[in-house]
């Protein structure tokens, strides 16, 4: 199965939603970034939202580029998109790892930080 973003209106067009599976997007980035667990996490996450708000521009030369900088040992991603959905994006520090966090998941806000 491929990658999709499918996008949706409700309640009379007042509520927009999407809804997006990008596993083969995410572990591309994996291969090409060569990321840790927790690295790919946020980098896939990030690059899925910035596909849905690309997929929202309404000029097919618009992009949309989010960048985020924290404290923490990942210290930030940029991630950047058009239109028609199509990311790039990177992690300052590929090779972060930490423990689990106390729900036992990858901690990728502590990896980013504040």
């Amino acid at each position: 199965m491929s990658d999709y973003i499918i996008r949706g209106m409700a309640a009379d067009k007042q509520v927009r939603f999407f809804a997006a599976n990008t596993k083969e997007l995410v572990e591309k980035a994996r291969q090409i970034h060569n990321t840790s667990p927790i690295a790919t996490a946020a980098l896939g996450r990030l690059m899925t939202g910035t596909a849905m708000m690309g997929s929202m521009c309404k000029n097919d030369s618009d992009i949309v580029t989010v960048q985020i900088k924290g404290d923490g040992p990942m210290g930030g991603l940029v991630v950047t998109s058009d239109a028609k959905a199509r990311v790039k994006g990177y992690v300052y520090n590929k090779d972060v790892m930490l423990p689990p966090n106390a729900q036992r998941k990858l901690d990728v806000g502590g990896a980013i930080g504040n």
